[in-house]
C-alpha cells in the first residue's frame, strides 16, 4: 500500500525529496498514544488472563513508521504482538525460543493472524476480540503433548497444576505442601471435584486464570450440577438455556481476577426470589414447588466454595480451579465462553450453505445480523433459540444446531512439543 501510494505520489509531482522521511517520528505524546490505544486492543486477552507488560518495546522506521511490539504470557503460553498503526493492524504471532530459554513453555500460534483496524477504538477491540475468542485465546488452553516430547499429557499437566494451583494455595495456607495435599484429598467437596473435573477432563485444561471461565465453572458447579436443579429440570430446553445463562450473567458481576470471587453476592444473586429472565419470567416462579429445595442445595453449593476458597486454598486457587471447571466438555457449548460468536458464526453459516432458511426475522435481515445478535441470545425470541439450539428444519442429514454441532462447539487443542536433552 505504501508503495503505491509514493508512486501516484511520484506521478502527481508530490513525491518527497531524497532523504525526506515517509513517515514523521513520533514525539512523546504521540508514542503514548499509540501505547494507550494498543492496549485498548488488547484488552479482551487481559481479562482472559494474558499479562501485559509495565512497558512495550518500540522502534521507528521512516519508511514505514512507528511499531509496538511485545510477549504476552500465560501460565508458560507465549503469543508476540505487533501493533503497526501506520498499517492500522495488529498482529499476533507465534513466539520464538531464541535464547533457548524457556522451560516448558509453549507458543501459542504456529502462523502470524493479522487484524486489519478502521480506526474506530471501540470496533477494533471489538474485532480483535472476536478474532482472539476465535483462536482460542479468551478461553482456558487446552493442550496435547506431542509424542517424543521429554513429558506426556498428564505430567505437563501435573507440573503446571502445582505451579499454579497448589503452589499458590501453599502460600496462601503458609502450611507444608504434604499437609495441604492431605487436606484437599479429604474434603468432602473438593476431592471428587479434583478427581473427577481438574484430573479426569476430557481435554487437557491448563490452570488459566480466566474469570468468564470462572463464572461459567460457578454455574456449572453451584447452580446445575450437585444440586435440585436437574431434578426440577425446566419443560424446555430453550427455557432451560435461558436459566443457564441467567445464572452466569448472574455471577460474572463478582468474579475479580484479582480479588476472587464474591461468594455472599453470588449466592444472594442465584437465590433471590425476585430474581428475573430478561422476558420477565421469576426464576423462583419457574421451578415452582420445587424452588426451595433448589435454594437451599445452590447456597450450600456456594457455601462449600467459599470455604475451600477460604480455608483450604485461597483466591487464586480458587480462580484456577473453577477456571478449569468451565472449561470441560459439559459447558462446550455453553454462552459466555471466548468461542462463543465464533460457535455461532460456524453454526449459521453452515445453515447457510446447506440451504435451511435463517429464523424469522434474519430471514430477511441476514445472517451477519443474526451472528450479532447471538452475542446476547437471551434477549431472542424463543424459536430464534431453539433454532440456535436444534435447528429443527435441518433433517437427520442436515446441518446441526450447538446441542450437536461437535465441530463447532469443540475448542481448539493445542499441540506442543518439548525435548529431552
Amino acid at each position: 500500500m505504501r508503495r503505491l501510494q509514493a508512486l501516484l505520489a511520484q506521478a502527481a509531482g508530490t513525491q518527497p525529496v531524497q532523504g525526506e522521511p515517509v513517515v514523521k517520528e513520533p514525539d512523546e505524546a504521540e508514542w503514548s498514544g499509540h501505547v494507550e490505544r494498543l492496549e485498548e486492543l488488547l484488552r479482551s486477552l487481559a481479562w482472559a488472563g494474558w499479562e501485559l507488560p509495565e512497558a512495550y518495546d518500540s522502534e521507528f522506521d521512516p519508511e514505514h513508521g512507528p511499531l509496538l511490539f511485545t510477549t504476552l504470557w500465560r501460565t508458560g503460553a507465549a503469543i508476540d504482538v505487533e501493533y503497526d498503526p501506520a498499517a492500522g493492524e495488529l498482529r499476533l504471532l507465534p513466539c520464538e525460543d531464541i535464547t533457548g530459554e524457556w522451560d516448558e513453555a509453549f507458543s501459542m500460534l504456529d502462523e502470524t493472524i493479522g487484524v486489519t483496524l478502521d480506526g474506530d477504538v471501540e470496533r477494533d477491540a471489538e474485532t480483535v476480540a472476536e478474532r482472539a475468542g476465535e483462536l482460542g485465546l479468551l478461553d482456558a488452553t487446552r493442550i496435547r503433548v506431542a509424542e517424543g516430547s521429554g513429558v506426556d499429557t498428564a505430567e505437563l499437566l501435573a507440573e503446571k497444576y502445582a505451579e499454579w494451583i497448589f503452589q499458590p494455595a501453599q502460600q496462601y495456607r503458609e502450611i507444608p505442601m504434604e499437609d495441604l495435599l492431605t487436606e484437599l484429598n479429604a474434603d468432602e467437596v473438593l476431592a471428587p471435584y479434583l478427581r473427577f473435573v481438574v484430573f479426569l477432563t476430557d481435554f487437557g485444561v491448563l490452570p488459566d486464570l480466566v474469570p468468564d471461565a470462572v463464572a461459567l465453572g460457578i454455574a456449572a458447579w453451584c447452580w446445575r450440577n450437585n444440586t435440585a436443579v436437574e431434578a426440577w429440570h425446566l419443560p424446555s430446553d430453550v427455557l432451560m438455556a435461558r436459566v443457564n445463562i441467567a445464572a452466569t450473567r448472574a455471577v460474572m458481576p463478582h468474579v475479580d481476577p484479582v480479588e476472587g470471587v464474591d461468594w455472599d453476592a453470588v449466592e444472594a444473586a442465584l437465590t433471590d426470589p425476585a430474581w428475573t429472565l430478561p422476558t420477565g419470567a421469576v426464576v423462583s416462579e419457574l421451578f415452582g414447588e420445587g424452588w426451595p429445595e433448589v435454594r437451599r442445595t445452590v447456597a450450600e453449593q456456594v457455601r462449600a466454595w467459599k470455604r475451600i476458597d477460604e480455608e483450604l486454598v485461597g483466591p487464586e486457587a480458587t480462580l484456577r480451579l473453577l477456571t478449569i471447571g468451565g472449561s470441560t466438555g459439559y459447558t462446550r457449548h455453553w454462552w459466555g465462553q471466548g468461542r462463543w460468536t465464533a460457535i455461532c458464526r460456524r453454526i449459521v453459516t453452515d445453515a447457510v450453505q446447506a440451504g435451511i432458511p435463517l429464523p424469522q426475522p434474519y430471514d430477511s435481515r441476514g445472517p451477519e445480523a443474526l451472528v450479532k445478535d447471538l452475542a446476547d441470545p437471551d434477549l431472542l425470541d424463543d424459536h430464534v433459540l431453539e433454532w440456535l439450539i436444534d435447528m429443527p428444519d435441518a433433517g437427520v442429514g442436515g446441518p446441526r444446531g450447538l446441542r450437536l454441532h461437535k465441530e463447532a462447539t469443540t475448542p481448539p487443542v493445542r499441540t506442543v512439543c518439548f525435548y529431552s536433552d
